[in-house]
């Protein structure tokens, strides 16, 4: 009876490692996916193309050759762009004035960045040259990319928006280089006339959009009072600000006196006559070019002497009004603040 027993276990025993002998060889010739990234089905995609899988990537040339290829490539671009960091600076100026004529004088103050010679340090250059009797400078003697410069003249305006910079890379797309003489290329400056010390103030004040009138005084040197302009402004702007049209007007009264606007930066003699007590500007939403904002120059007559005035105005749920302006305290109607 225990040898029958025996038998049965042994039985068991050897018939439990053979199922485990196949299990495990079938487990180890299940194939294996090539591309193990997991597909995301789109919308619109068929049921049948889910579960596709890439058996054929596309083949990928990383031999030491193209590596090596690709790499001296990139260093090639990286020392030309870096060589052009050290491109010779020859450069050509004039200045003139307001009729044409040549500025001698003109301090030409300018500025470089560079590299040195093994490419891995950034220097700097700078310099000062002077217009000869002909307007005429020159830049020389320096590397770069470009380079910014300054021109000032105790005698003389740089016209507003002149371009102080220049870079070797714009010229040749322009067709020029200004790199002699008759390439030079032009600046413009005004001369000055008689500076004085002239009052130089700023102000503002928020103007409720209902026509309600709000007062804004002009000051001299102190506290007193010089004029004073009334602001009436109205307007229909929505809830909350969104950038669309909406109607607003403004309109600015100086009591006592009077405006006239002057276009010419350079003007700064107040004219004898020809002022209007009020200015107004009005603005329907459906104005081709409407716009929220003015900015305008002025000259004014106060009952005390003449401003050269400012103004910048802005609608939003109420008017922004703000004021710059030179006043002369002596009456005069020179405006040319000495700086």
């Amino acid at each position: 009876m225990k040898n029958r027993t025996k038998v049965k276990l042994l039985s068991v025993v050897i018939l439990a490692a053979l199922l485990c002998f196949l299990l495990l060889k079938h487990r180890s010739i299940q194939p294996v996916e090539i591309n193990t990234v997991p597909h995301v089905k789109t919308v619109n995609e068929p049921e049948s193309t889910v579960s596709q899988i890439n058996t054929n990537p596309e083949p990928v040339n990383s031999s030491p050759q193209n590596i090596q290829a690709e790499a001296e490539q990139k260093r090639q671009e990286m020392q030309q762009a870096a060589q052009l960091w050290r491109t010779p600076i020859l450069y050509y100026g004039k200045v003139i004035d307001e009729s044409n004529l040549p500025i001698s004088g003109v301090k030409v103050s300018f500025n470089t960045s560079s590299v040195n010679e093994s490419l891995t340090k950034e220097q700097y250059d700078s310099g000062i040259v002077t217009t000869d009797e002909r307007g005429i400078f020159k830049i020389d003697g320096v590397r770069g990319v470009g380079m910014v410069f300054q021109l000032s003249h105790p005698n003389y305006y740089l016209y507003p928006g002149t371009i102080m910079d220049y870079d070797v890379r714009d010229y040749p797309k322009k067709g020029m280089l200004p790199n002699n003489e008759d390439n030079a290329l032009v600046f413009r400056m005004h001369s000055k006339g008689h500076p004085v010390p002239l009052v130089h103030r700023a102000d503002g004040v928020n103007v409720p959009l209902d026509g309600t009138p709000t007062t804004l005084a002009l000051r001299g040197s102190g506290p007193q009072t010089i004029g004073q302009l009334v602001i009436e402004a109205s307007g229909t702007p929505p809830s909350r600000y969104n950038q669309q049209p909406f109607d607003w007007d403004v309109k600015i009264i100086v009591p006592d006196g009077g405006l006239i606007e002057y276009t010419n930066r350079f003007d700064f003699i107040a004219p004898d006559n020809g002022y209007q007590s009020s200015i107004e500007f009005a603005f329907p939403k459906e104005t081709i070019g409407w716009t929220d904002t003015v900015s305008k120059n002025y000259f004014v007559q106060l009952p005390s002497g003449y401003a050269r005035l400012n103004i910048y105005t802005v609608a939003k749920r109420s008017l922004f009004f703000s004021i710059e302006y030179d006043y002369n305290p002596d009456g005069s109607h020179n405006l040319e603040r000495a700086r």
